[in-house]
């Protein structure tokens, strides 16, 4: 068997290969900053005289400071009570993400198996609305508007619609 050797090439180093693509690079970035920082194409600048203003008037105007007499005459009107400052042991209020709403609870369990295939912790509320009962979807509770964020990104990532309900204590 016999086999043909191809002709042989100088192999060039990576390293060359960088370095000269970065010298020309660098070569062309400082010939185009020669072309465009050209020097003014007059002769040389000679002194310049200061040439005298036109009649320029000095305009001072006079600031009224009076103001600050009017405050202590002023007459603040009461607004009404002032708010609460919130307590750290005021319970804090959860969220849901509503997923979905049906009338067959067979809907309702497909929907709430895909949403525990995604991670998130579905379960089905039943409730009755003008004579009809209504499955619905939820997920969560969520703690904080950062959890409720990101279940509802995922949420719309994988084609899922979602209502956000507040559930206040």
């Amino acid at each position: 068997m016999n086999r043909k050797s191809s002709p042989s090439r100088p192999t060039v180093s990576r390293l060359f290969s960088y370095l000269a693509g970065l010298a020309s690079g660098l070569f062309l970035a400082f010939l185009y900053s020669l072309l465009t920082s050209q020097p003014p194409t007059g002769g040389p600048v000679a002194d310049l005289e200061p040439v005298p203003a036109l009649n320029v008037e000095s305009k001072t105007e006079r600031i009224d400071w009076s103001f600050y007499d009017l405050f202590p005459k002023a007459e603040v009107a009461n607004v009404g009570g002032y708010q609460s400052a919130k307590r750290l042991d005021d319970p804090k209020p959860s969220y849901h993400l509503q997923a979905g709403s049906f009338n067959v609870p067979r809907d309702a369990d497909e929907r709430r198996a895909e949403l525990l295939l995604l991670g998130l912790t579905a379960f089905i509320e039943t409730k009755p609305i003008n004579g009809v009962t209504w499955h619905r979807v939820m997920i969560g509770p969520f703690d904080s508007d950062t959890d409720l964020s990101r279940a509802q990104s995922l949420l719309a990532a994988n084609n899922f619609e979602s209502i956000p309900i507040s559930n206040k204590p």
